[in-house]
């Protein structure tokens, strides 16, 4: 089962960064609350809130969007996922000035530092070679939730004005995206009032339990960022790392079922562990998933690991070994599963 996951997991990383390269997915999803301790507790008379046609919320969440990509700032950030797994991290970044670099920097466990520098990002750890991708931002910092023209996504999702909250010793608005169906999880959103940066994220499961949280702790804007430039600038970075992405040559199956609103994104063939794999690539602008097809195994088992959001669904079915891996609830992943068919 281990090793499942982690070659699952190794080919959603590789596939996921160059389909990122080409285009931000910027992935997103998600009435009353009642504030408590600084946190939120979900009530079922959501009805009563303001949803995805009030101006103010996309005004905030375009806000956001732009904060994150346009302004310079260093903020520390802890990680926590399903309470199994907590990390903290610094994030230093450049976007004013036509500049587009980025740094995170894992502060606990192995060392392990990621840089975004001229649309590469190389990653630098301890236990493996140091490597580079092709890819416009680290998507380990923030996750696609915050990359988003929110107004094409108001068909399949309500957005939540929530009202003020405190996080950081910071003011901030607080904003949910809730899907329309229970095919996909949601999110609440802290925004920064004077920054406009998010300040918490929290994904929430169709229970409204947190299964993944990034939360800012520090927030600097007048951080050294001549001398930050200058280190991006003077590294020496590792070459890019070879993909042998083809195009797909398997156009016997397709998928029979998605969630409202996911289209195919892209579809190509690649060559992993001498074995082709046949991938295609879904989103609806918040989540996506891949479906990888290859040739039948032995193992007729169906695997199932879960870690936070991410999913890894692995089946025999229809004469094709299939795996799915994405940040969706299991029975929507094994939906899709089950309706892939032969052509």
């Amino acid at each position: 089962m281990n090793k499942l996951f982690h070659v699952c997991r190794k080919k959603f990383f590789l596939r996921h960064c160059k389909i990122i390269s080409t285009a931000i997915l910027l992935t997103v999803s998600l009435p009353s609350f009642a504030m408590a301790s600084g946190d939120i507790v979900a009530n079922d008379s959501a009805t009563s809130l303001q949803t995805s046609t009030d101006n103010s919320v996309m005004t905030i969440l375009n806000n956001m969007q732009d904060a994150v990509l346009h302004t310079d700032y260093k903020i520390s950030i802890v990680l926590e996922e399903s309470s199994d797994f907590s990390n903290t991290l610094q994030y230093r970044y450049l976007g004013a000035n036509n500049l587009n670099y980025g740094n995170l920097i894992f502060l606990e466990g192995a060392p392990k530092e990621i840089i975004l520098h001229d649309n590469i990002v190389s990653y630098f750890q301890s236990d493996s070679i140091a490597f580079s991708l092709s890819a416009n931002r680290i998507i380990e910092a923030f996750p696609d939730v915050v990359y988003n023209d929110f107004s094409k996504l108001t068909d399949s999702y309500d957005f939540i004005l929530l009202g003020k909250a405190r996080t950081a010793n910071r003011s901030s608005q607080l904003v949910r995206i809730v899907p329309k169906d229970k095919d996909r999880y949601n999110y609440v959103i802290w925004i920064d009032d004077k920054t406009h940066l998010p300040l918490r994220i929290d994904l929430l499961d169709l229970n409204s339990k947190i299964i993944k949280q990034i939360k800012v702790v520090t927030l600097d804007l007048d951080f050294n960022k001549t001398a930050f430039q200058s280190y991006i600038e003077d590294r020496d970075y590792p070459i890019l790392f070879p993909i042998d992405k083809e195009t797909s040559e398997r156009n016997s199956w397709q998928v029979g079922w998605l969630p409202k609103g996911f289209k195919e994104n892209a579809a190509y063939n690649i060559n992993f562990n001498q074995s082709g794999i046949d991938t295609k690539l879904f989103s609806d602008g918040i989540f996506s998933f891949t479906v990888n097809v290859s040739e039948l195994s032995n193992n007729d088992a169906t695997h199932v690991v879960t870690q936070g959001a991410r999913t890894v669904y692995s089946t025999n079915l229809n004469n094709m070994n299939i795996v799915i891996i994405g940040d969706l609830p299991f029975e929507t992943i094994e939906r899709i599963a089950q309706s892939i068919k032969t052509k």
